[in-house]
């Protein structure tokens, strides 16, 4: 639930501008307290690494290094709120709150400390493969007053990292060096690449993961371990002649100029012959309803049915033994997989939403020593739930869709788990919302939807041949109606319907995760009422907008495609949506030139955010296109305004009004609301866009976690051909020639309360340049005053 209001009351703009002068203020400020007077304690300590890495590169490991030092060489900040005491009595305060950063209390300074740090970092430099780093310091100690403050500076230097050479595995048992051949495409050991205990560790986990997908149940790390060269070492050996010697002293002298390190994996000698025995699944038992607290008073009559070689035992008969077996992957007499026992757990823990937990005991048979026996114990969870939320908008470029609300919005929730008896979800959703604006309620919108949730893929008239490989298949039915009323311009009613199938990839590493969302069938109908004479004035006198502005019927296709990518403390985010409508119906001229809209558009949105220890900056860009076509108008198409672009708000360009910039450089609809307290929605074909924020923590009030962040947005929105012909539509168009110039900025920053299961978002917004601007367009920071932004009210980060 987000949306954005332009204040303009000048008593409100000087108070934000005052806000912003505050939290500046606030985060200037470090202030040391419980230290003890004319002895120095660790103000600061910075660590700087030198060597050839990149820039992302060299902040991470700085973070770990940091990580490694001495507990007493750790400055721990924390913001606090408090008050100024007024210069003539200090044990009156005045009633404005501040916050600042305190050292809440800094260590005392020891050198000794210093030393125990530069030990831990080699260590963990060691570990990294760097061969002979170099770790310095220095320090100095100011005075202020009677505060002695330390500042610690450490200077590392990586010197060369060890390169792997020569790597081999030697395994003797002949079945298991086998496997591992066969895979050795997988290896994560190359020659040439950085050597480290990390990445010999993950090889290990590898090869045991290996044997365990192949019936290896019991193969664990302590069969198996790595060997690594040690040319120094055999120097020592008094067993060498002097020719022996001088070979390995030429060895080690060109190690050191280009560090080379070799990797054999072995296999320890073999101490129980089980951990080398290949397993096999025997029988396979689910409790599909079983409680977490058992009442011992109560007598469970078991019912047990036997599906497909997998024993069910069930008390309440809650759930149909045919779903509940093909949803096991362990299957009597197969060879055991760890694979598969994780996709069990994973598909009746997270997948499947009719429990609340699941667990796996696997325990050798009695009457075979190859046999696994799995018992699958299922606690349900709660079947039905009516939930009451608060929501606000996402950005996004659809005002039909329900799950949008402009403004304040009261959901009104219900949700079935376990629908006919196969988890099969159901969601039905009552919603009513309201956006304010510059007469503050301008929009008031009313919705309800109903969804289910098939957990498996259903396609009509094919028989499943296969088992799908994803991690959570599901088919959904989406059936919308909603109603919208825009104050003094128009009034829609629409209808939607949707089927589709919706799956995702998870890579080993959980580091990546793929979704994708697949609608073959969109049936979408709006309806335009009552449109206001404002509107209909310039709906009359221009073509492209009698087109947007219109009832229209869309029957097509949808696919989204993201993935999320996790490395460290970065985290990239990718979103790709095509959908087209009318591509084949269209084709037959009377519906061509019904209310069936025929368009294709596409968009691809990049976030990137990086995590620091108390701080976050995130990046986000947006491009967006789409074209219109069909009915015979020619030029004069464009998108139904439902499915166009639009730009401002809380969520976008936070220096305009929701739905208030563009299009492009062109004035047209800057004159044309002169005076007007209700502004004309602006609607295009393109978007671009781009935002950055950096993101930091003030303090703690009653409970509630106070942050703020300070921003940057650019971006406009085109039509594909000018509105008209006339002078003030010149620079509406996208023009790959000119749309650079074109773009508009703005700058800020704001107030943002954590309630830990929402978001309250206070910014404040400068306009820096602004395209559509009568006079000096093209200038920066033209004409800026203090108290002069815009303000956004919105719950929830922006990207």
């Amino acid at each position: 639930m987000q949306y954005g209001r332009q204040v303009t009351a000048s008593f409100i703009n000087t108070a934000v501008a005052l806000l912003l002068a505050w939290v500046l203020f606030c985060v200037s400020c470090t202030i040391p307290r419980y230290y003890e007077f004319k002895k120095p304690f660790v103000y600061k300590t910075s660590i700087h690494v030198e060597g050839d890495l990149k820039k992302d590169e060299k902040e991470n490991l700085e973070l770990k290094l940091n990580n490694q030092l001495d507990d007493s060489m750790r400055v721990r900040t924390v913001f606090t709120l408090s008050r100024f005491y007024k210069p003539d009595n200090k044990k009156k305060r005045s009633f404005f709150p501040v916050f600042y950063r305190e050292l809440a209390p800094p260590p005392a300074f020891d050198t000794a400390n210093i030393g125990r740090s530069k030990a831990f970092m080699i260590i963990l430099l060691n570990s990294l493969g760097y061969y002979t780093p170099v770790v310095t310091d220095t320090f100095r100690i100011d005075s202020l007053g009677k505060q002695y403050r330390a500042f610690v500076d450490f200077y590392v230097s990586l010197g060369k990292n060890l390169k792997l050479d020569s790597v081999g595995y030697s395994l003797q048992t002949p079945e298991l060096q086998a496997l591992v051949m066969q895979n050795i495409d997988q290896s994560l050991l190359k020659k040439g690449k950085p050597y480290s205990k990390q990445i010999i560790a993950s090889e290990l986990d590898r090869i045991i993961d290996l044997f365990r997908n192949n019936g290896y149940y019991k193969f664990s790390i302590k069969d198996i371990y790595a060997e690594t060269d040690t040319v120094a070492a055999a120097l020592i050996d008094p067993a060498l002649d002097p020719f022996q010697q001088a070979k390995l002293l030429e060895e080690l002298k060109r190690r050191r100029e280009n560090p080379t390190i070799n990797v054999i994996i072995k296999q320890r000698p073999v101490s129980d012959s089980s951990n080398i025995t290949k397993y096999y699944v025997g029988k396979v038992t689910v409790y599909p309803d079983l409680s977490l607290v058992e009442d011992s008073s109560v007598v469970h009559k078991n019912d047990t049915v036997v599906q497909n070689g997998i024993t069910i035992i069930s008390r309440q008969n809650k759930f149909k033994p045919s779903f509940l077996a093909k949803n096991v992957y362990l299957r009597p007499g197969r060879l055991f997989k760890q694979d598969n026992y994780y996709r069990t757990l994973n598909r009746f823990n997270t997948q499947l939403g009719a429990w609340q937990n699941a667990a796996i005991d696997l325990n050798e048979s009695d009457t075979n020593d190859t046999l696994l026996n799995a018992a699958l114990r299922l606690y349900p969870a709660r079947k039905q739930r009516i939930s009451y939320s608060l929501e606000a908008s996402r950005n996004t470029n659809d005002i039909l869709t329900t799950a949008n609300l402009f403004g304040i919005g009261l959901n009104v929730g219900l949700r079935d788990r376990n629908a006919y008896k196969q988890s099969v979800q159901t969601t039905t959703n009552v919603r009513g919302g309201i956006e304010l604006g510059s007469n503050f309620i301008q929009t008031e919108q009313a919705s309800v939807s109903h969804n289910i949730y098939f957990p498996q893929f259903i396609i009509p008239f094919v028989k499943k041949t296969r088992e799908w490989r994803s991690d959570n298949p599901h088919t959904i039915l989406n059936l919308n109606a909603s109603y919208t009323d825009r104050r003094d311009f128009f009034t829609l009613k629409a209808v939607s319907a949707s089927w589709g199938y919706q799956w995702s990839k998870t890579n080993k590493e959980k580091t990546k995760t793929q979704s994708y969302l697949f609608n073959p069938i969109n049936v979408e109908f709006a309806g335009l009422h009552k449109i206001g004479d404002s509107l209909q004035k310039l709906i009359d006198s221009i073509p492209s907008l009698n087109e947007a502005f219109k009832t229209g019927l869309i029957i097509g296709n949808q696919f989204v495609y993201s993935v999320v990518k996790q490395n460290d403390n970065h985290i990239n985010f990718w979103r790709m949506t095509l959908e087209q409508s009318g591509a084949l119906l269209g084709l037959i001229k009377t519906i061509n030139m019904g209310d069936l809209r025929r368009f294709v558009k596409a968009d691809i949105e990049y976030r990137h955010h990086i995590e620091y220890r108390t701080t976050e900056l995130a990046m986000r860009a947006f491009a967006g296109g789409g074209i219109a076509y069909g009915h015979g108008l020619g030029t004069n198409q464009t998108l139904p305004f439902y499915k166009a672009y639009w730009s401002g708000g809380p969520n976008s360009m936070r220096g305009w009004q929701v739905r208030q910039l563009g299009l492009g450089s062109s004035p047209f609809y800057n004159i044309y609301d002169t005076g007007r307290i209700n502004k004309i929605d602006r609607f295009g074909d393109v978007q671009l866009e781009g935002n950055i924020e950096y993101r930091f923590p003030l303090g703690t009030v009653f409970t509630v976690k106070v942050k703020s962040a300070i921003f940057a947005d650019f971006g406009n929105i085109w039509d594909r051909r000018p509105i008209d012909s006339t002078q003030n539509a010149q620079g509406s168009d996208f023009n790959i020639g000119r749309f650079y110039k074109e773009f508009a900025a703005d700058v800020g920053t704001g107030l943002r309360l954590d309630f830990d299961y929402f978001i309250i978002r206070l910014d404040w917004a400068y306009r820096i340049r602004d395209p559509q601007r009568p006079d000096y367009p093209n200038r920066w920071f033209y004409d800026m005053r203090l108290a002069d932004g815009t303000f956004q009210l919105g719950i929830g980060y922006p990207f």
